[in-house]
């Protein structure tokens, strides 16, 4: 199962929700950071063994793996490392120009990610019909667009998908499933919200789901603390948790 979750109009929280996702993930699941303008848990995250995560294992070697083909199941999880909160990650690039230096591989990268022996979630960054991690998305089992609970966002959030799914409809249907970070207090109003804008546009896509801004908790997810302690009863974790299940019932249910 592929994973994508995307902002539109740079909304901030994807990196997160896909860290929070991927640490309660109920089977065995790699954390990709495929955003091409680079990526950042390498300096927010410590490995496993308490220093910075190694340099010379993600999305580069990756890249240079599938160069000659499709190759081996296991080739996205052999570019993986375990962080501290034991998230299996592929670390992205570490700026916009190492990404274009593989641009064409992008469907092969995303046909390794679909045929791993582990789940993968990958973080897209910022997407439009224009991204060159497009791809990604047309493969993807679900596709989840971040976005934070306030008006601005939202209105961007409802053109851009609208677009987005224009670009992918030669795919077939992609479920596009909105996920809004915000208050968890006012979660369930700003959900039905949401709703009934997507539906009053006349813009399929999957009922709202959401995520509390528990920055907190965040912070010691990124220091390394392990989400089935303590962390694992903060609003952050728990949120995910009904994220993951969410998911997990959609899949089921369209089976």
């Amino acid at each position: 199962m592929l994973i994508s979750l995307a902002s539109v109009k740079g909304a901030p929280g994807v990196t997160s929700t896909a860290l929070a996702l991927a640490a309660v993930w109920p089977r065995p699941v790699v954390l990709l950071e495929a955003d091409p303008s680079g990526g950042d848990l390498a300096y927010r995250c410590k490995a496993v063994h308490g220093g910075p995560v190694a340099a010379n294992q993600g999305l580069l070697q990756l890249a240079a793996a599938v160069r000659g083909g499709l190759p081996g199941a296991g080739v996205v999880v052999d570019e993986a490392q375990v962080l501290g909160c034991g998230v299996n990650l592929v670390q992205g690039v570490t700026r916009a120009g190492q990404a274009r230096a593989f641009s064409g591989l992008w469907p092969t990268i995303a046909s390794a990610c679909v045929g791993a022996e582990v789940d993968v979630i990958a973080d897209l960054g910022r997407l439009d019909r224009t991204s060159p991690v497009l791809p990604l998305a047309e493969h993807s089992t679900h596709l989840l667009t971040v976005a934070a609970a306030t008006l601005e966002s939202v209105m961007h959030l409802r053109e851009d998908v609208q677009d987005l799914m224009g670009a992918l409809a030669h795919a077939g249907a992609i479920p596009v499933c909105p996920v809004l970070v915000g208050p968890d207090a006012r979660a369930g109003r700003d959900r039905s919200d949401l709703d009934s804008l997507f539906d009053g546009a006349g813009i399929a896509v999957r009922p709202t789901l959401s995520l509390p801004n528990d920055s907190k908790a965040l912070a010691r997810l990124e220091q390394g603390e392990s989400p089935s302690g303590r962390l694992g009863r903060t609003l952050l974790m728990r949120g995910a948790k009904t994220l993951a299940a969410s998911l997990e019932m959609t899949e089921l249910s369209s089976a």
